[in-house]
């Protein structure tokens, strides 16, 4: 008896092919906007986790600040390396705050600042609301406990609310522990 099977040849065109229907088809199923608004979310995730395991390995205090523009309009945020510990919780100045250093960061003189209206990759991405304690900013101690002012732990739980034209997301930081979640929200 003769058995019937397919040729290596047949089997790797039939995969090309599936791989090129792929490559062509999946990027027009998916809004671009949604990948755009879900990597704005996870940069502010990884940014906050890292400064947040900096401060731990560095047994210092960060300082994980969003930014505002002369309007109040949130734009971005940064990361706070005080040489002070003691004013870790002092007023914000752009011009004179204590950066952490990023020297792959891109037209920010290597201090860590991602700024949405500078940055293509986060085009379209609004942060619509900060709440952290009622501050706009939050700060790691050396044990990579989240704190408030004057040394007081977090004990509320913050939020962060993002949205592009795909969707909009709420990030919330936990009190005490620092654990960071997200989720899809309607607006």
């Amino acid at each position: 008896m003769k058995r019937r099977a397919y040729t290596l040849v047949e089997l790797v065109i039939v995969i090309a092919i599936l791989g090129l229907a792929g490559a062509l088809l999946v990027p027009r199923l998916i809004n671009a906007d949604t990948f755009t608004v879900q990597a704005a979310v996870r940069s502010v995730i990884a940014d906050l986790t890292f400064a947040q395991t900096d401060a731990l390995a560095m047994q210092r205090i960060r300082r994980f600040q969003f930014l505002r523009d002369a309007n109040g309009r949130l734009h971005g945020y940064a990361i706070i390396a005080p040489s002070n510990q003691s004013l870790y919780d002092a007023s914000f100045d752009v011009e004179n705050a204590e950066y952490l250093d990023d020297r792959t960061a891109i037209g920010t003189d290597g201090r860590f600042i991602v700024d949405f209206d500078q940055d293509d990759r986060f085009a379209g991405v609004e942060i619509t609301d900060v709440d952290l304690g009622g501050n706009d900013w939050v700060a790691f101690d050396s044990l990579g406990g989240p704190l408030q002012a004057g040394g007081a732990p977090l004990t509320s739980t913050g939020e962060v609310r993002m949205r592009g034209a795909s969707g909009a997301y709420l990030l919330r930081l936990s009190g005490f522990t620092g654990k960071i979640t997200v989720e899809r929200i309607e607006e």
